[in-house]
């Protein structure tokens, strides 16, 4: 192997191990919590009508979105359709750091009863909270 040939190698490997490094500090401090959010869990009727219309076309699959209004931030997850009426949808985490808003729900379940005979139910939670110009990252 001659000299350059070496040399080159040992740049190109030094540039990609700086490069790896450099990317998993960057991850890293992008997930560092920097305060919880408060927030408002919302039943139907306190949802502005366009949002009340797309969880209602999106409720039958498992959906996660956001939607802003001039004053709020709405975070919505969904389940999907399931055959169980003793599921609730819980908000584990919400929280924001630098870059991003952190969310991590649940689905929990209170019972172990079933639906009736071809009953569903579309388990889903909403939270307003305040408005930020950020990503929304769901875990």
């Amino acid at each position: 192997m001659t000299r350059k040939r070496r040399i080159f190698i040992a740049t190109m490997l030094c540039v990609f191990l700086l490069a790896v490094l450099t990317g998993c500090q960057f991850e890293e401090s992008q997930e560092k919590k920097i305060k919880d959010l408060d927030y408002t869990i919302c039943d139907e009727g306190k949802l502005p009508v366009e949002l009340k219309e797309i969880i209602m076309e999106k409720r039958k699959e498992p959906f996660k979105l956001t939607y802003r209004t001039k004053d709020y931030l709405y975070i919505v997850v969904g389940y999907g359709a399931q055959d169980r009426t003793d599921l609730n949808v819980v908000m584990k985490e919400l929280y924001l750091t630098e870059n991003a808003i952190f969310v991590d729900t649940d689905m929990t379940s209170v019972e172990n009863k079933t639906l009736e005979e071809n009953k569903v139910t579309y388990p889903w939670i909403a939270v307003k909270c305040e408005l930020y110009d950020l990503e929304v990252n769901f875990k």
